[in-house]
């Protein structure tokens, strides 16, 4: 019977015929659509009992991919069921496959085979490494006399490794190479755990002797006997695999594989062989980068020697040129890894001896090979990496070495500034017909680039000072003079990454009043001048960077307002515009307040002619900063009610276009594509303004805070001439709620706007009455979308409300609104967001508000809220779960109260903290994840600490039901018991939790202590 028909796969092969038939049908060209089911059907066979005789059966088929299959069917099997062999039959199987492998390389069977072959071998050794430890050897020897002898009757019929390597033939070694290489790569990826386990290590570590006399044998070539190329080729991977598994070695057990060292300048020789260069160089980048103690004096003498060849200089002349193939670029690594390994030397010694400068300075000029960075230059990147890394060693030395500056730091100054130079030509944008045309790939790396240049500017920045300032301002006056735009750019997009490193310094404006001035100030107002739009969104770039510098120095702060709101006319500039007149606004607030009403004109004129963005929100936000300096709240009324009159427009168009059937509003604007706007995007453009502009009138953060307790603060903006305004923002954001409060960008922005006013210290427009606030929560329902972000804002209002009256009665009205919506949900995993904000809002109560809580009326649903936090611990779900600890914890500390409600919390402790140990101990046995055993050892401890009943409580969950591990004793639960409360709530506490966490799961997960 066949095992596949023309509906699938049905069962496995009958027999060996139909094994061979499904197999053969797997490589057939037609049969790709039968791929996965055949799959399927070959590995099952190869798992079942008839595995280890299928493999035996099919490793002499006439067919390659039978064969190939053969040796997968024994690497399977052994992974999967080793333990099921004797020692003689892992002897017998031992003997078989290496049998096997030398039939293949007598009969010249192709590398598919025979590498799988290999890997069978080492599969093997994975088992049964403590049974076949010389395992090289053993398996030369068997290959120089074609016959696998027994691995117990090695050591007394085999010579010594060095004349089997003598009289191995090529197609023999060749094997060896790729059995060699296979184990150290697949033991190099074992885990820890594992390597330790089986000793891996100590089993290979013998091997060494063994495979470096046949490794020397290939690279040690002599001229007058030359070798065949690809022997050489798998001598030298070969190498590489054991360097590399040395390395690990050395991290895990400090082993160090020395006898590999003695093959390292061979092995460099071998760079020059064009048929060995690209394992050879892909081996020495990866040890210079990763692993350089391996390299020995003597070696990078000799490295150094290769890279003054012609040799290496007609390779570096060929990659400055523009040849980015894989072996130019292979060569640029190389060298830039070089570079990494020897940057001490290269750092103090260039000064004084010739070859450090000259590979030095080969090291910047990687910098500035022919193409366009990223695009075409692919080794530009790479080595703006290494001299990133050079300036971070140099500032090391700054905070190291106390005093003057080391002899060898002007020298690798020199060279920091000419590879700055070279970054600063590369990194010009070039013409926007050639960028556009690259993928988004290459675009984006483009600008990482010009990023990471900002970030090493930065560094060095703290080596040279202000100099490197005056640097970019000198290159952006020439680029001025001589037109070169794309020169000016990025002179002024690497002026604009210095604001936060020029701060402090008292010197800095004298440098930027070079920059800002009227000539180029000018330049950049007269549109006639072509000046590219890029070139433009670096000043403006530039201008938001360094906003602060106006409000000491306002004489050109017109000129800078005029350019940025002129740029809200382009698509392109537009944001970039529009965040940097919210920051000349927010800095220079008392400055500009005369031109408060202009501000709203121009506003007036922008919203005429853009579209809805966040670009209005950013405008509005920085006009409100201006408003927030007025020092009388009585005339902040007329602006600010002018300025949410222009989000009432909005408003009303979302109503309007709610309740009509016409299509979406077409706004058109001068530079602007016509783009439709439908009510949603209306009515979140009105609300993001509305937050912008409770941002805008918050206090500057520079400020300074009155930590002082104070009378309560005016009600003129809750009850006062300034409740209207109050009133407004109110009605704007219920207007758009109660229209479109179905959609969940909708209630987030509503939220974030109450939160503009949850911010202030000091009363304002937007720090509502508490009744007001109230009214918004009990819009939302169970069926409101986003509902655990409008609970969250309740939690909000809770913490920062600061004092007044009315409050209790509207937390009573709040805290009724969450009771019913946790009991419209249920369970706490029907809605984890909603749960651990509506705990959040309980434990926000505490303990200011505990008669809010415990008032709480029916009794009925205050019972539910706190049954409902038990389930939360109880629960899978970790965010309800760790806000129930928090909560418990924090209800259970609650001490000092007034009489009734004191009597309160301890009846509720005496009727639940029964139920509370039995659900902490449920987690703690085991049902917990890690990470939260912290969190639930806390109420654990305040239980242990305040409640004198707690003991016989925990006690009882030890022995009921609900502890369900069968991994602990009871003398176990007893010394747990007697431990944590010895320790009566002391830090100590935590790690006892951990221990019998761990118990209780078993050893299985020792690991994770």
């Amino acid at each position: 019977m066949s095992g596949v028909d023309g509906s699938g796969v049905e069962q496995l092969p009958g027999n060996l015929d139909e094994a061979v038939a499904l197999i053969l049908q797997l490589y057939r060209p037609d049969s790709h659509g039968k791929v996965a089911k055949i799959q399927e059907t070959l590995q099952k066979l190869q798992r079942s009992s008839f595995g280890w005789e299928l493999a035996y059966s099919l490793r002499e088929h006439p067919s390659e991919e039978v064969r190939f299959f053969a040796a997968l069917t024994f690497t399977v099997k052994l992974n999967t069921d080793a333990k099921s062999l004797s020692p003689e039959d892992a002897g017998v199987l031992l003997q078989t496959l290496i049998t096997w492998l030398i039939w293949c390389v007598e009969n010249l069977e192709k590398p598919l085979v025979m590498r799988k072959l290999c890997s069978t071998l080492v599969a093997y050794f994975f088992q049964f490494s403590a049974s076949w430890e010389r395992c090289i050897k053993h398996l030369m020897y068997c290959m120089c006399i074609k016959v696998a002898i027994p691995y117990a009757d090695l050591d007394g019929e085999a010579p010594e490794t060095t004349t089997l390597v003598t009289d191995i033939l090529d197609t023999r070694a060749v094997a060896i190479f790729w059995f060699a290489t296979s184990l150290v790569e697949e033991i190099g990826k074992t885990d820890s755990t594992s390597m330790k386990q089986h000793k891996f290590h100590q089993r290979v570590v013998p091997n060494v002797e063994d495979i470096i006399p046949l490794m020397a044998k290939y690279l040690n070539v002599d001229p007058q006997k030359p070798i065949e190329g690809t022997i050489r080729a798998e001598a030298l991977k070969c190498f590489q695999a054991w360097v590399s598994y040395s390395h690990r070695a050395f991290i895990d057990d400090a082993i160090v594989l020395d006898p590999l060292r003695t093959l390292t300048k061979p092995a460099i020789m071998c760079l020059a062989d064009d048929n060995l260069y690209e394992t050879a160089i892909e081996l020495f980048t990866e040890v210079l980068s990763n692993f350089s103690k391996f390299l020995s004096e003597d070696d990078f003498e000799l490295l150094y020697t290769l890279f003054d060849s012609p040799w290496a200089q007609e390779r570096y002349q060929r990659l400055i040129q523009g040849d980015f193939d894989f072996e130019s670029i292979q060569f640029g690594l190389f060298t830039i890894a070089f570079g990494d390994a020897n940057l001490q030397d290269l750092a103090r010694k260039a000064a004084t001896e010739p070859r450090y400068e000259n590979f030095l300075s080969a090291l910047g000029g990687l910098l500035e090979a022919e193409g366009y960075a990223v695009h075409e230059d692919k080794i530009f990147v790479p080595a703006l990496e290494f001299w990133s890394t050079f300036v971070e060693n140099m500032i090391d030395d700054i905070y190291s070495v106390e005093g003057q500056h080391p002899p060898w730091f002007a020298a690798a100054q020199v060279h920091v500034n000419r590879a700055i130079d070279r970054c600063w030509r590369k990194l010009q944008f070039p013409p926007s017909e050639v960028f556009n045309s690259w993928d988004s790939v290459d675009r984006t790396g483009f600008k990482d680039a010009r990023r990471d240049f900002g970030d090493l500017l930065q560094q060095f920045y703290l080596v040279s000072g202000l100099s490197l300032l005056e640097t970019f301002i000198k290159k952006a006056h020439a680029s001025i003079e001589n037109k070169r735009w794309a020169e000016l750019e990025v002179s002024l997009y690497c002026l604009s990454v210095f604001p936060d490193s020029v701060s402090e310094d008292p010197l800095r404006d004298e440098y930027l009043d070079q920059i800002f001035n009227a000539s180029i100030f000018s330049l950049f107002a007269n549109q006639d001048n072509g000046i590219p739009l890029r070139t433009v969104q670096s000043f403006i770039l530039l201008i938001n960077g360094f906003a602060n510098y106006f409000s000491q120095n306002p004489t050109y702060l017109p000129n800078a307002l005029n350019i940025v709101f002129g740029a809200t006319a382009s698509p392109v500039l537009s944001h970039r515009a529009a965040s940097t007149i919210l920051s000349l606004c927010s800095d220079c607030r008392k400055i500009l307040l005369p031109e408060l009403g202009a501000f709203l004109q121009q506003y007036q004129t922008f919203t005429l002619n853009s579209p809805i963005t966040s670009v209005r929100e950013s405008i509005m936000e920085g006009i409100a900063s201006l408003i927030q300096a007025i020092p009388d709240d009585q005339s902040k009324i007329p602006p600010l009610e002018q300025l949410l009159s222009f989000i009432d427009i909005d408003i009303d168009n979302c109503i309007q276009s709610m309740s009509s059937t016409q299509a979406p509003m077409t706004l058109k604007g001068p530079g602007f594509p016509d783009i439709e706007f439908s009510a949603l995007d209306l009515g979140l453009s009105a609300l993001r303004c509305l937050a912008g502009v409770g941002k805008g009138l918050q206090a500057p953060h520079d400020q300074p805070v009155d930590l002082e307790e104070k009378e309560p603060g005016s009600t003129f903006w809750t009850s006062g001439p300034g409740s209207g305004v109050q009133q407004r923002i109110f009605n704007m954001v219920a207007k758009v709620f109660d229209v479109l409060g179905n959609e969940g960008d909708i209630v987030d922005a509503a939220c974030y706007v109450w939160r503009q006013g949850f911010r202030e210290l000091e009363p304002g427009p937007f720090v509502m009455r508490p009744s007001m606030i109230a009214e918004f929560l009990l819009k939302s329902t169970p069926q409101t979308p986003r509902l655990g972000c409008v609970i969250g804002t309740a939690c909000s209002f809770v913490t920062s409300h600061k004092s007044g009256p009315g409050i209790d009665e509207v937390l009573e009205v709040v805290l009724n609104w969450v009771s019913q919506l946790l009991q419209a949900q249920g369970e706490p995993s029907n809605d984890p967001e909603v749960a651990q904000n509506g705990i959040d809002f309980l434990t926000r109560l505490l303990p200011k508000y505990l008669n809010a809580l415990m008032n709480h009326q029916p009794p009925l649903s205050l019972e539910f809220l706190f049954m409902f936090t038990l389930k939360a611990i109880t629960g899978t779900d970790p965010l309800p779960k760790i806000a129930a600890a928090d909560f418990w914890t924090t209800f259970i500390a609650l001490s000092n109260q007034a009489n009734e409600f004191q009597d309160s919390v301890d009846n509720v402790l005496r009727y639940l903290g029964p139920l509370l140990a039995k659900a902490l101990i449920f987690n703690i046995s085991g049902h917990a994840a890690r990470s939260e055993l912290d969190k639930l050892s806390e109420p654990l401890k305040k239980l242990v600490s305040v409640q004198p009943q707690s003991k016989s409580w925990i006690e009882g969950a030890l022995s009921g039901e609900s502890f369900t591990s069968t991994k602990v004793t009871p003398k176990d639960k007893t010394v747990f018991l007697q431990k944590i409360t010895l320790l009566r709530g002391a830090k100590g506490t935590n790690q006892v939790v951990r221990d019998f966490w761990l118990a209780c799961r078993g050893s299985n997960f020792a690991y994770a202590s």
